[in-house]
């Protein structure tokens, strides 16, 4: 089974390509067939909203249309694409691709409007970051759906841990939180959780220590007995979830309903509901250091035998396999010549560039009312945060 994994180029302090690069080659060295493909335009930049993707597949856009006839030349010698941040590939051109095609997002639900939900139902498999959203995706019409867990990289543990450090091993840093402090989503929680925890290692944009070093990050998560998980909203979906028990910290996870489907809760995590029942349980294990480490040496094997990058993988494979990915018949449609196609949208090209000055007040508008109603869905503090969005550049993205 070839697989070619379409990725994200974000601006970012780190080479996306060379992270790609590294992992799926690690990927190869464990017997998976996988290589790269970058899906951004102009590379770093930022993805393209679900209503600037379809103008520009709409119209013809040379630059998109160049990407998806590299795209397509290259899939020539694959058997799955892998659409891995589900970005950037327009549905109609997903219906004429010979390969089975899979979309995985982990950006809902903050940005499923914009992002995932006018696309997903174009291909084979979706593979759902989010626990959470999995039949949020059904709902959408999406013919096969299951769940793949970020799972945890090779650079965010030490395989030299052992359960013996973890069961008898010192550790000085009470607990730890990794993660932003900017925005709205999860600020009041954050900020009475540090408040409560004032001896903690708070690291992020928006904290008062700024950024942690890479190389310093692991090294501390090994001195913490404590790791707190905060999300947006739903999940859990991020890093945190499998790196934490990773280093061998006990993770005290939000999304309490949810995490019980990765962890085996009270015996290799602790879920919660709320803040306050957070604060309290971090207090516990404080106090009782031997049940911390029970636990957190059972979060260990856990997330080593599952969510480490072989595993987490090959879960991907075997679903595809399952469903019988490798003997699609054809694509919904003949396969498109691209070059045609620009020379057919030609005046719908020049009609778009004619009426470009005229379109970015309502750009702008329907971008505030998006920011608006993700705002709603999380509180009033987060709607203000929203309207703020129509002040900043239009050219600017708001991520997850």
């Amino acid at each position: 089974m070839r697989v070619l994994l379409g990725y994200s180029w974000g601006r970012s302090p780190v080479c996306m390509k060379t992270l790609y690069e590294e992992w799926t080659g690690r990927l190869r060295n464990a017997g998976f067939e996988v290589y790269t493909f970058c899906l951004t335009l102009n590379p770093p930049g930022e993805r393209l909203s679900w209503p600037e993707l379809d103008r520009r597949w709409k119209t013809g856009d040379r630059q998109l249309l160049s990407v998806y006839e590299n795209l397509a030349i290259t899939l020539e010698n694959y058997d799955v694409f892998l659409n891995y941040n589900g970005i950037n590939v327009h549905p109609d051109f997903v219906a004429r691709l010979p390969t089975y095609n899979v979309y995985s997002c982990f950006d809902d639900p903050e940005s499923s409007e914009d992002l995932s939900r006018p696309v997903a139902a174009a291909y084979d498999l979706a593979m759902v970051g989010n626990i959470a959203e999995v039949e949020t995706y059904r709902r959408w019409g999406v013919k096969h759906v299951s769940w793949w867990p970020l799972g945890f990289r090779f650079h965010d543990f030490d395989p030299n841990l052992t359960r013996e450090r973890i069961l008898n091993g010192s550790r000085d840093v009470d607990v730890a939180l990794l993660c932003e402090r900017r925005t709205h989503y999860r600020r009041r929680r954050v900020d009475q959780f540090a408040l409560a925890f004032p001896q903690g290692a708070y690291y992020g944009p928006g904290w008062p220590r700024g950024f942690l070093p890479e190389s310093m990050r692991v090294p501390l998560l090994q001195r913490t007995k404590l790791g707190i998980n905060i999300h947006n909203s739903t999940g859990p979906i991020n890093f945190r979830t499998y790196y934490l028990p990773a280093n061998g910290v006990l993770q005290i996870c939000d999304n309490k309903a949810h995490l019980q489907n990765i962890y085996d809760l009270g015996k290799e995590v602790v879920g919660y509901d709320t803040i306050e029942e957070a604060i309290e349980f971090c207090r516990y294990y404080l106090e009782h250091d031997e049940e911390r480490r029970c636990l957190a040496a059972a979060g260990w094997e856990r997330a080593v035998r599952d969510y480490g990058e072989i595993p987490c993988f090959r879960r991907l494979v075997d679903v595809v396999a399952e469903l019988n990915g490798m003997r699609k018949a054809s694509p919904a449609e003949a396969p498109l010549d691209l070059r045609q196609y620009a020379e057919d949208t030609r005046w719908r090209r020049a009609l778009d560039l004619v009426t470009a000055p005229f379109r970015w007040p309502a750009r702008l508008l329907a971008r505030g009312k998006r920011a608006v109603a993700r705002g709603l869905k999380l509180g009033w503090g987060n709607a203000l945060y929203g309207t703020r969005l129509l002040f900043r550049r239009s050219s600017s993205r708001a991520e997850r």
